[in-house]
């Protein structure tokens, strides 16, 4: 009974003891400001899909690259964009994958730490993988000590092929915004080890690499962070204000990324405005101002500048039916005319023209199993391209029907379009 005694107060002292770390250990949650902590990247997270860049090979050594490291007899050279710099980096294609990358900016090589390929293998859907890092140049290093940095991913062994870079971490916290908490993240897309890089436009690249850090707000609450290309999304490349609800404000990271604080602001706003006046569309915005997706056909926007990566039309004709039509994500770029690049001036109105009078074109491609691809589009009076599975009144139309012919005029091949 004696020993019971003793353990009943200890019990107690304990309980107590984590009750009062659970109380004081915890940072609190403030509102509009948070510290942010290292998190590694899940292989199913919707966050760093924005903060990779992909990088071609290229037909020449690039111009300062003097030597190469040992036994580097089949070069393919890359370079890769951190902040301001563009870094020559070349893969060995030899029966040890390596990679080096030029750190220093010296263009010596040969004095560079060189990262072997760890392969991951694939499914039945997939082939194997080959993944270098993860590789840190903030730190000017090539080996990973530092926290975060990101890794390369490459996907033919054999010869010269895209490569992917993608973050190995990215930094997370918790804050308040009117009273309700919000888990909130950057992550690293330009792989220079600060988080200050705003959204560039026009972009030169497909939609899908923006080159920016990475910004997310958990709107659901759900403690998933969602991206979406078609309507509004919790996952956006950087800019300079959020906006939640009818409220905007303005995004302040510090450039190690420790920190982030939201705070409330009222932006010079100018007017977009979208005709024919008897259109309804649907757009989805980045921008260096403020992540947007816009119904309907007015409204006020932050000054900055913009693009659409994706947009949808409705018009009712004459005869009261209704037509619906959208813009395509499956190619590499998104072709929306007009929509691709405009401005918002503060106190000035932007006004774009789209939809009929329409074209109806051929997009050939050349597959590399020696066929020939031929899709059918649609194309606007502000050179924006639509998908020819159209809707009326709610229903898809038939597939459009395709005729080759000679320069006779005789009938070569008769076929249908088929949605895929």
């Amino acid at each position: 009974m004696r020993k019971l005694h003793w353990t009943i107060p200890l019990v107690l002292i304990a309980l107590g003891g984590g009750t009062l770390w659970l109380l004081w250990g915890r940072e609190p949650v403030e509102e509009g400001r948070c510290k942010l902590v290292w998190t590694k990247v899940s292989a199913d997270s919707q966050l760093v899909g924005l903060a990779v860049q992909m990088l071609q090979p290229l037909t020449a050594k690039p111009e300062g690259v003097r030597d190469l490291p040992a036994g580097f007899d089949r070069p393919c050279y890359y370079e890769i964009k951190s902040g301001t710099r563009r870094i020559p980096l070349v893969v060995n294609l030899s029966d040890k994958l390596s990679l080096c990358l030029d750190t220093d900016g010296d263009g010596v090589l040969s004095q560079e730490r060189c990262l072997e390929a760890t392969c991951i293998r694939g499914t039945k859907d997939s082939g194997d993988t080959w993944r270098f890092g993860p590789i840190s140049l903030a730190a000017q290093d090539s080996a990973g000590e530092a926290e975060g940095g990101f890794y390369v991913d490459c996907y033919r062994a054999d010869a010269p092929g895209l490569l992917i870079t993608r973050p190995a971490s990215f930094r997370t916290g918790k804050l308040r915004v009117e009273g309700r908490t919000y888990r909130v993240a950057v992550a690293d897309g330009d792989c220079d080890g600060r988080f200050h890089s705003i959204l560039s436009l026009p972009l030169d690249r497909a939609w899908r690499s923006p080159e920016s850090d990475v910004f997310a707000i958990d709107r659901t609450r759900d403690g998933q962070f969602a991206f979406s290309p078609y309507g509004q999304s919790e996952v956006m490349p950087l800019g300079h204000l959020l906006q939640m609800g009818n409220t905007y404000y303005a995004i302040d990271i510090a450039p190690d990324g420790t920190s982030l604080t939201l705070t409330r602001t009222q932006p010079e706003f100018g007017t977009l405005v979208i005709e024919p006046n008897d259109t309804t569309v649907g757009l989805k915005l980045w921008s260096d101002a403020s992540d947007q997706y816009l119904p309907g056909r007015q409204w006020q926007l932050p000054a900055g500048k913009y693009q659409a990566i994706h947009a949808t039309m409705e018009k009712k004709d004459a005869s009261g039916d209704v037509w619906w039509f959208s813009s395509s994500l499956s190619s590499a770029f998104t072709r929306l005319g007009a929509l691709e690049f405009f401005a918002i001036r503060p106190g000035e109105t932007t006004t774009i023209r789209i939809g009929p009078p329409f074209a109806v074109k051929a997009e050939v491609q050349k597959m590399s199993t020696g066929m020939v691809s031929i899709d059918s589009i649609l194309v606007g009076c502000a050179g924006e391209q639509y998908q020819t599975g159209f809707q009326r009144n709610g229903r898809r139309a038939p597939a459009p029907s395709l005729q080759i012919v000679d320069e006779k005029g005789t009938v070569l091949v008769a076929d249908k379009f088929q949605y895929g």
